[in-house]
């Protein structure tokens, strides 16, 4: 029976649908598939870490008792061009309460005397001259105190460091520790302050943290002998520094002072020329006091600088300058706080502009 209309479409369209699929299929072979887009790289985000006070910032922040109970009365004073001769007397009062000592206010007054009419800075004249005072003598401090430098080579730079109880010698010892193996010394610390168990605990503690070696003896046991041990150790091994810290004597204690002499001297049986460096570690709580300390020490020991601490919880920290004066040994070190960054080089412009506003 022959089909009918309908069949005869329906073949057709099946017969449609076939045709175009096979001509799909025959053109994708031929054809070029482009290549997925490629995403854009993500933009990375930098995240700024939040940077720290600068050391400008510390030692300013540190020294801001000084100059408000003290060098800010003066800055009130200086703002006019001119000084009259109540200034003058008032000036004197508030220097005379700076710690700067007698003859430096003396000789600072008599200067303002000759230039109180004139038309000037003061601040800037004051800078000046407390500048002229010290800056000569700071220019002493050995460079390698500061910055270790590896192609010195050589024996090891022995470091006495001394000081009364309490102004943060065993602290200050750790610090110094830590700033020299950050510069890659290799450095040995010896307990020297052998009546103290918590000292020789926490001069441990931070000899750890700095990777420095430390030597220690038994308690009660004599201070030159872990000095000479350390000596001997930093030698062996070609250490480049060899730091003594010291039981915390008192100045008028003359049997004391001794056995610091002693330390000193046991280490020229191993190098004639140790110590290298003696340090006087000062707390500037104690101001003016600290220059019968220091001359004492100065007088058995022979100084060869001086460090200067907790100057943030004082505001005496002007006694540097009659110190250095009258000593003529330079100020190595000045600290503001507890941190490893709050003990660093006495710089002088940096301190008297940070104990001036200037």
């Amino acid at each position: 029976m022959p089909p009918n209309n309908g069949d005869l479409f329906g073949l057709l369209a099946i017969l449609f649908v076939l045709l175009t699929g096979l001509t799909f299929l025959l053109t994708r072979k031929e054809a070029k598939i482009a290549p997925p887009k490629e995403k854009a790289p993500r933009e990375e985000q930098v995240v700024e870490v939040p940077k720290g006070p600068s050391w400008s910032e510390r030692l300013s922040l540190g020294l801001s008792k000084s100059r408000s109970e003290v060098w800010g009365k003066l800055g009130a004073l200086l703002t006019s061009s001119k000084l009259d001769d109540e200034q003058m007397e008032e000036m004197e009062e508030i220097l005379y309460s700076s710690d700067l000592g007698p003859k430096t206010v003396h000789e600072l007054m008599e200067a303002l005397s000759s230039r109180k009419n004139k038309a000037e800075d003061f601040k800037e004249f004051l800078f000046n001259f407390l500048k002229e005072k010290i800056v000569g003598i700071q220019e002493n401090i050995h460079p390698s105190l500061i910055n270790f430098s590896p192609d010195e080579g050589g024996k090891p730079k022995v470091i006495m460091v001394v000081g009364v109880n309490g102004v943060g010698k065993t602290t200050t010892i750790g610090k110094l520790a830590t700033k020299f193996t950050s510069q890659g010394a290799k450095v040995i610390v010896a307990a020297g302050d052998t009546f103290r168990a918590a000292a020789v605990d926490q001069l441990a503690v931070w000899c750890d943290r700095a990777g420095a070696e430390m030597i220690r003896a038994k308690e009660g046991s004599s201070p030159s002998g872990v000095g000479y041990q350390a000596l001997e150790k930093a030698i062996s091994i070609n250490a480049d520094y060899c730091i003594l810290d010291t039981a915390g004597r008192m100045h008028n204690k003359g049997n004391l002072m001794e056995e610091l002499k002693k330390s000193k001297d046991v280490l020229k049986k191993l190098d004639p020329d140790a110590p290298w460096q003696v340090l006087l570690v000062i707390d500037a709580v104690t101001g003016q006091n600290a220059i019968r300390q220091a001359e004492e020490f100065n007088k058995a020991l022979g100084l060869t600088g001086l460090i200067f601490t907790k100057c943030d919880g004082s505001s005496k920290a002007g006694a540097a300058i009659p110190i250095v004066q009258n000593l003529k040994v330079p100020i190595t070190y000045i600290g503001v706080g507890e941190s490893v960054d709050d003990l660093n080089p006495f710089v002088t412009d940096d301190y008297l502009k940070a104990l001036l506003d200037y």
